[in-house]
């Protein structure tokens, strides 16, 4: 029969030791095709996505810039036989022209010629070497010639570098007969930061197979066409010039197509590292699992043995037996299971009432643990506006979190006196104050007695933030005003607003949702706030809502008046 169970041990243990290796394996492989998502598939998408809006961007701005322009000097008022003389207007004009170019900053020239294509007025005194040689017949001043009023786009090769820069522009007409000729050049430069990425390179093809536009590397061939691997491939593995790459492409309109490159020889490698490694892992396992289940199985079996023994004595009435087992076999958990659990049953009766009051505090630190996610969440979004708006203020609204935080997160600390917790709700209100300004009024009556009283830590700021979110008067202000004052032996606290109040079916939800013992929605503002200041402190106390249509809300707290050092004992333990 030993041997038997042996058998058996030692199978169940082979099965069970073998599994670990198995999923280790399969995680491996699930590893690195995440990985390979992740770090590759996504990045690569994201990016392309965020270029290609980014060119889009720029070739929808200068397409309406050069729109704007049209329509200026397409005016049939504008005086084209004057302009050259009238100083004025010239003046005005060129404002006007220089305003476009000179709000990007990023020195982009623009070019107005007339129909003998002489230069009327631009950012140098002559036309570039980019627009030469000047004719109707050849170029880009062909295109515009044969679109009057249309804006096209396209890239031109610079002579001295092997750059290519944008140019947008079009025909300017008047009554009917070509005027002149407007016409931005982008520099190749700006385009290429603004799209520029440390782990991809972007090749912009145009409608002929040419590389308009690199960052990255280069991926065209002498003749400026992208290389043939790329432009076959989509979402696969490339390999040109002895390096692997990951292509994806998108057009960016209807003449231009994207494609996002991104070299991961490196990361194959890595890959294939880290499978060999995996693989000699599980083959150094199986000979070790094999022996070690061997010895461990007749060792199992001899502890067994011991085992049933000690418990047919117990079988015959001798409960004060003590069971034993030699030391270092894991059966020695099951004996000592057994000889704690006569000690337990003798104690189990006294511990109920511990075990009672165990329960409740852990309630009260649930609901506690509950703000702090709620108010980072809200705060963060606060300083994700304020970063586009204002980045010194965004500055300080960090440094009022990082106070707020140090403040929130200390979870030794159950209570506070209001004094403290009135502090973290001003930091509050500051930080509310960056984002909504002088919409945001904030009143706090504090009669000076109550200013050491025990408090619930986290108690106002949760209130507080309801009041903001939902104060809104017609005229949009907010205003919030606390009071707090000693009614009695209860320390009271009242937060209104001057808002718009609550319909009155949702008012009297909210009182049945106060009454209730368990809260099973998805709302826990104001019910966690109710049930922890009757877990604390008994039925008597908690929070109340009035409400008047159009007139504000008030909340009042009720809890009792216990000044700072009075029940020290209980705040450690809660």
């Amino acid at each position: 029969m030993s041997h038997q169970f042996q058998e058996e041990v030692r199978q169940a243990m082979m099965k069970y030791a073998l599994t670990p290796v198995i999923i280790l394996a399969v995680l491996g492989t699930l590893l690195i095709a995440f990985s390979w998502d992740r770090y590759v598939t996504e990045r690569n998408e994201a990016s392309r996505q965020l270029a290609s809006e980014v060119i889009m961007g720029i070739f929808q701005d200068y397409q309406e810039r050069t729109r704007q322009v049209n329509e200026l000097l397409s005016e049939p008022s504008l005086d084209w036989s004057a302009l050259r003389e009238n100083s004025t207007l010239r003046s005005s004009l060129y404002a006007e022209l220089y305003h476009e170019v000179n709000i990007t900053q990023n020195q982009t020239m623009f070019y107005l010629l007339d129909t003998n294509l002489q230069l009327m007025m631009g950012s140098r005194n002559e036309v570039p070497e980019i627009l030469r040689p000047l004719s109707v017949n050849w170029g880009m001043l062909r295109r515009l010639q044969e679109n009057p009023g249309e804006v096209v786009i396209e890239f031109s090769t610079r002579p001295d570098a092997d750059i290519q820069d944008l140019l947008v522009g079009c025909a300017i007409s008047q009554h009917g007969a070509v005027k002149g000729y407007f016409l931005f050049i982008v520099p190749g430069e700006y385009l290429r930061q603004r799209i520029a990425s440390p782990y991809q390179g972007f090749v912009l093809e145009d409608g002929f197979s040419n590389a308009v536009l690199e960052t990255g590397g280069s991926y065209a061939d002498a003749l400026h066409k992208l290389a043939d691997p790329f432009r076959r491939t989509e979402g696969k593995l490339v390999s040109y010039q002895d390096q692997e790459y990951y292509v994806t492409h998108q057009p960016v309109t209807d003449a231009y197509k994207l494609y996002a490159i991104l070299p991961v020889t490196d990361l194959l490698a890595r890959y294939l590292i880290g499978a060999g490694m995996l693989l000699v892992v599980v083959l150094i396992m199986l000979p070790i699992i094999r022996f070690s289940v061997r010895r461990e199985s007749r060792r199992r079996g001899q502890a067994v043995d011991e085992l049933v023994e000690a418990f047919a004595a117990v079988k015959h009435g001798d409960l004060e037996r003590q069971v034993v087992v030699k030391p270092g076999s894991e059966l020695a958990v099951v004996a000592e299971a057994y000889n704690h659990m006569t000690k337990s049953l003798r104690t189990l009766m006294q511990q109920n009432e511990a075990e009672a009051r165990a329960s409740l505090l852990s309630e009260v630190r649930q609901l506690e643990s509950q703000f702090n996610p709620h108010f980072l969440f809200n705060t963060l979004e606060n300083i994700k506006f304020m970063a586009r708006l204002e980045p010194e203020a965004a500055v300080k609204m960090i440094m009022s979190l990082s106070e707020l935080l140090r403040y929130s997160i200390n979870n030794t600390v159950r209570r506070a006196t209001l004094a403290q917790d009135l502090d973290y709700t001003h930091s509050y209100i500051r930080i509310q104050q960056y984002r909504f300004g002088s919409r945001l009024h904030y009143e706090e009556t504090i009669d000076q007695a109550v200013r050491d009283c025990q408090i619930p830590k986290l108690l106002i700021q949760p209130v507080l933030e309801n009041a903001i979110k939902y104060g809104e008067a017609a005229d949009g202000t907010i205003t919030v005003r606390v009071q707090a004052q000693r009614q009695g032996d209860c320390l009271l606290l009242t937060i209104q607003d001057d808002g718009m109040g609550m319909p009155p079916e949702k008012l009297a939800y909210l009182r049945q949702l106060l009454g209730g013992e368990e809260n099973s929605t998805v709302h826990t503002g104001l019910y966690n706030i109710h049930r922890r200041i009757q877990l604390m402190y008994g039925t008597a106390y908690g929070v109340t809502v009035t409400c008047q249509p159009e007139r504000g809300t008030c909340i009042q707290m009720s809890i009792p008046f216990q000044q700072k050092g009075a029940d020290d004992a209980e705040t450690d333990h809660c």
